[in-house]
Order: structure tokens, then sequence, then C-alpha cells
């Protein structure tokens, strides 16, 4: 830092110190202007070969996108124009599933699975410092628990399902403690292979929550703020899965993996399609359309950003299946508007 002195005090009044000062200001205008003109793209092609990208969040404040990977742990961050930058190098310590980003509180929120090859936690990192600020161990609330997704609400509290044990978890970074907010055996793995409850997000209203199960496609109401109330929510119209052919288990219809709320939608992503539920007043049922995206199985999750959709093509379900990967990873916006032609031809 320069300190000045009163004799630059009296000599910066000039004519020359006004321009400089004027083009400074004019400069830094259009630098911000810049930033924020530049419009979102409709697909961000992934530079990683391997990495898995399973989650996928947006921070509204500095429009970037941050994914994770399951292979090597790396967190990647995606501006608004397609430039990539690391977040958190990959290091081997843990396979990062879900994320999401708490922009007021300037959080960065993400599944960690298999942290130093022993047990599945939940980290919090500052977007600005890139550190990690907050740890959940999910062992400490129930034997073998583990994180798939997660869910933020206003207050910054974290909902996470557990796609092997019947659980939801409640983490509250206030007082960095945790506790299992819900359970029922509607919950369970039925395959044994990790594939219960899996996306989850909270209503506009704060009064429930919407979690997907993967295996057998479903979806459930809890009740916010205590879980007295689970249900199934009744669902009609189009398919909520999408069929994985040749597996172990035969042909498998796959649910919900991600989910996410946009122009009073819930919106569930499968394997290869996207589909538009529209819930009743009470959360109770829903009507399906439901969208093939591509032609692979490689769809993950979702992100909204600047009011549109965005899915990202991680081929998690390649790699489970020991299949060849269909590259590049990518973000994809998700033509909405092709939802509403197709639920007028029905």
């Amino acid at each position: 830092m320069i300190r000045r002195t009163d004799d630059m005090r009296k000599r910066s009044k000039g004519p020359l110190a006004a321009c400089l000062i004027a083009l400074a200001l004019l400069s830094a205008s259009g630098c911000s202007d810049s930033n924020e003109s530049i419009p979102l793209l409709d697909r961000y092609a992934l530079s990683s070969l391997d990495s898995i990208p399973e989650g996928v969040a947006f921070d509204p404040v500095e429009r970037a996108f941050y994914v994770t990977s399951l292979e090597g742990g790396s967190i990647t961050r995606i501006d608004a124009a397609g430039s990539e930058s690391i977040f958190r190098e990959a290091d081997g310590r843990a396979r990062i599933a879900g994320a999401k980003v708490d922009s007021s509180a300037r959080l960065l929120w993400v599944c960690a699975r298999l942290v130093d090859g022993t047990d599945d936690r939940v980290w919090a990192f500052d977007l600005g410092t890139q550190d990690l600020v907050h740890e959940f161990f999910l062992e400490q609330l129930t034997s073998g628990g583990a994180c798939n997704d997660l869910t933020l609400t206003t207050a910054g509290v974290a909902y996470v399902t557990d796609s092997v044990n019947p659980f939801i978890y409640r983490l509250d970074p206030t007082t960095d403690e945790g506790s299992v907010f819900a359970t029922d055996p509607m919950f369970e793995d039925i395959v044994g292979q990790g594939v219960g409850i899996n996306g989850i997000v909270v209503t506009p209203d704060e009064s429930a929550l919407i979690v997907a199960k993967s295996i057998p496609s479903q979806l459930f109401r809890v009740s916010l703020p205590d879980a007295d109330s689970i249900t199934a929510i009744t669902l009609s119209g189009d398919d909520l899965w999408s069929t994985i052919t040749d597996t172990p288990l035969g042909d498998v219809p796959f649910g919900g993996d991600g989910l996410a709320l946009l122009d009073g939608y819930l919106w569930v992503v499968t394997p290869s399609a996207v589909s538009r539920v529209d819930l009743d007043e009470g959360y109770s049922s829903g009507q399906v359309v439901t969208i093939p995206q591509i032609d692979g199985i490689g769809l993950s999750t979702a992100t909204v950003a600047e009011r549109a959709l965005y899915v990202v093509k991680s081929e998690v379900a390649n790699l489970v299946l020991d299949r060849p990967l269909d590259l590049p990873f990518e973000i994809l916006r998700v033509d909405l508007d092709a939802f509403d032609a197709n639920a007028t031809d029905s």
C-alpha cells in the first residue's frame, strides 16, 4: 500500500488526476457490465476425461457452476463463459457426489463418500477462501451412514439423503450438529445396491421435503419441521423412470436421481430423461410429462441457473455398470418449452 502524503494529495487535484480517475471508473464499469452481460451457454463441455461429475450446483452471485467428481474428489468451477478452474484439487480422499450452493452464506455443500476409504461425510466449503469450514461425520449419526444428495433451507439447514440406509439427516451449520431426521420402511434399498432414496428438495413454502427413490421409482412427501407425516406421492401421466438394459438385475426402470424446483414444477432427472411433475397444492399427487434428453444413460442430476434448468451428463450409470463412458462430460440446458408442447400433444 502507498501512503499518500499531503503533497501528493495536492497534486492529485490537477486535471491529469481527474482524467485518470474518470478512466478508472469507466474501466471498472465496463468490466462489470461485460461480466454481467455474458449469457449462460446452452452447453458446457468439461475437459476432464475421467472425473465422473455426479453433482452440479450453481452460484447466482458469481454466476458459476460447480461440478463434483466421483473419481479423484476434485471440484471444478465453470464460469458463465465456460472457463474452468479448480476449486478443490483431486487428492483421491473421497468420492464427491451431490452438491448445493448456499449463496447467502457463501457456502458450497457436498456429499463426500468413503473419505479416506472409510466413512461418508458432508463437507461445506467457503466459496471465497475455498476452505473447508464444516464437516459432519454421518457415521456418528448411524452405523454406516451414507450421503447421496442434499438440499438447503433458507435458514441454511441441510437435509441429506442416505441411499444405503432408510434415513434422511438434518445438519445445522450454526451448531455443527446433526441428527437422523426421518426414517421409513418405504426408504429401504430393496436391491442392496445403494439405490434407495436419492434426490431431495425442500418445497418453496418449506412445509415439506420431496424425496426421490430410484428403485422402485417413487416420490415421497416428508413434512417439516418434524417429519410427522411421510407419504408416497400419487403420480399419473408418463413414466417417471429411464430403463437401463442388460444389468445384472435385468432391464431396470431407474427412477429419480436429481430433483430441482423451477417455475412451479418439480423436475426429476433419470439416466436418460427429464420429467416435469405438476404437483398439487399439498404435494400429495402430481401429473408427469417425461422427455428423453440423451441417447445413453449418462444423466445424474440438475441445478437451476438464472431461470433455466441444467442437467449434468456425468456417466455415473456407465461407471457403475463398467461400461464405456460417452465423453465429454457436459452441463446441458433443458428445453423447458418442449414440455408444454408435449403436454398439449398428450
